[in-house]
């Protein structure tokens, strides 16, 4: 006999019945988390390890990402390249394909087994990044950097799938707080390493490899970075999924009834989307040239601007995420249905004053100690904005809402905003100017992604209304 259905707020067709399954989430969108129909979670004590685990790869991937970033001046030597070609590689070579990626990727991690999607993403981006140590020309080092992209196009809708399962929606805003940190930590430990390597091996001097291959230090970098992820990515199999443990049947829901979910309720996904976009711009653009920013307005080398800015990134999103995801997570159970949001739009404007004195500070010790400060205050926009994503979707969706999330910023904003602080620079008058430009696109942007996050509010708490009327 089929389970009784009805139309949920989204309005798509789901089984009342779904509250059954352990560890589905909440039977639909519209359906509440009430002591009638609350999902069974497993032990808390499984899903911190599934934090921990998720929170190392993640940290792995943006180490691979982001060591571009510190190795710009010696690669273009080489290389002969220009600016707009480093700003190529640094955003639209990685951000393209980590679109074209995730798309898949989140298809997969719906249908398949999740640590096995995840131990084969952590396996390409490992390989792409020690690819980028034998890259020869602007095309292979292109080719390099979109393997990376593909692969780490996983970590994002994976965990997003995954951490909902172990976690109650009053509860996963500090989790997803903490697994969050490793975007930034990655960044952080990518500027560290990458500095510290830089002091034993001359990003412009060549080696001899066992009388076999000479190299350029940057390519030995690359290489000695690359390799333990090859070994690191077993680590997925470590986590217990919940869906294949409890034996789940998996809903064949695809990216058609998706899209059908977003067209009922455009009113709170396209403005999420944006604001989401907007503040992740200024934070990969700030990233992709802050080290460029130091070396030529404040004339520090590698090796200095490596462990300091690493230690001011690391640091302030250390502090901010947990804070943030505990502060949201305690607004969001006394009944502010739209919390997450409200939460991030005021922060991303409290961010922008401290964004312009980064810039305008002559003294670059100040100048990292407002980096640090700037992090901690908008780093919720890593956690927050996902969390009420997850929250609100039906449990066979969350690979695809994460992962078309993570499609969007891939191309606009890993893919775009280095792109566009390039051009921005070289439109202000070349590559002095890079300080003038990530300040414009502050004051700009993060404002614009504030009012946007703004924009959706009354969605969600009409979403939240309608799911605890149910």
């Amino acid at each position: 006999m089929h389970p009784p259905r009805r139309r949920d707020s989204y309005g798509s067709e789901v089984a009342l019945a779904r509250a059954s399954h352990p560890a589905a989430g909440p039977t639909a969108p519209g359906v509440p988390n009430l002591p009638g129909n609350q999902p069974a979670y497993p032990p808390e004590r499984r899903g911190w390890f599934t934090v921990a685990v998720l929170t190392v790869l993640t940290t792995l991937s943006v180490l691979d990402r982001n060591l571009l970033s510190l190795l710009v001046i010696p690669i273009q030597a080489d290389l002969g390249l220009s600016e707009i070609q480093m700003g190529a590689l640094m955003g639209i070579a990685f951000g393209l394909f980590f679109c074209l990626g995730a798309l898949p990727i989140g298809w997969a991690l719906d249908r398949f087994s999740r640590p096995l999607v995840i131990w084969a993403g952590v396996t390409v981006w490992s390989i792409g990044t020690m690819a980028c140590g034998m890259a020869q020309n602007f095309w292979s080092f292109f080719a390099a950097r979109a393997t990376i992209g593909a692969g780490e196009a996983v970590m994002g809708p994976g965990s997003q799938s995954l951490l909902p399962e172990f976690f109650p929606p009053e509860r996963l805003g500090f989790p997803m707080s903490i697994f969050s940190t490793s975007i930034k930590v990655g960044a952080g430990v990518s500027f560290a390493i990458g500095g510290a390597l830089t002091m034993f091996i001359s990003p412009d001097a060549s080696y001899d490899l066992l009388g076999l291959v000479t190299l350029r230090g940057w390519q030995a970098i690359f290489l000695i970075v690359g390799a333990p992820g090859l070994l690191l990515a077993f680590l997925a199999f470590a986590i217990r999924d919940p869906r294949a443990s409890q034996g789940q049947m998996i809903q064949k829901a695809g990216y058609g009834d998706y899209l059908r979910i977003v067209k009922a309720n455009w009113r709170f996904v396209v403005p999420h989307h944006i604001g989401l976009l907007l503040v992740t711009t200024v934070s990969v653009g700030l990233q992709a040239w802050m080290p460029a920013f130091y070396e030529r307005v404040h004339g520090l080398s590698a090796s200095q601007i490596g462990p300091s800015l690493g230690l001011a990134i690391s640091v302030g999103t250390i502090i901010g995420l947990p804070l943030h995801g505990k502060l949201a997570d305690s607004w969001f159970a006394k009944g502010k249905s739209d919390a997450h949001l409200c939460y991030t739009a005021a922060a991303t404007l409290a961010a922008v004053p401290v964004a312009v004195g980064i810039f305008l500070v002559p003294d670059p010790i100040l100048s990292l100690a407002l980096t640090g400060l700037y992090f901690l205050i908008v780093s919720g926009y890593l956690s927050l904005p996902v969390t009420i994503l997850q929250i609100v979707m039906p449990g066979e969706m969350r690979g695809k809402a994460g992962s078309v999330l993570i499609a969007i910023n891939g191309v606009l904003s890993l893919g775009g905003a280095p792109l566009l602080v390039a051009a921005v620079t070289e439109a202000l008058g070349g590559s002095q100017t890079v300080g003038q430009s990530l300040l414009l696109c502050s004051v700009v942007i993060l404002p614009l992604g504030a009012l946007a996050f703004w924009v959706a509010l009354p969605s969600v708490r009409s979403i939240m209304a309608t799911r605890s009327e149910t």
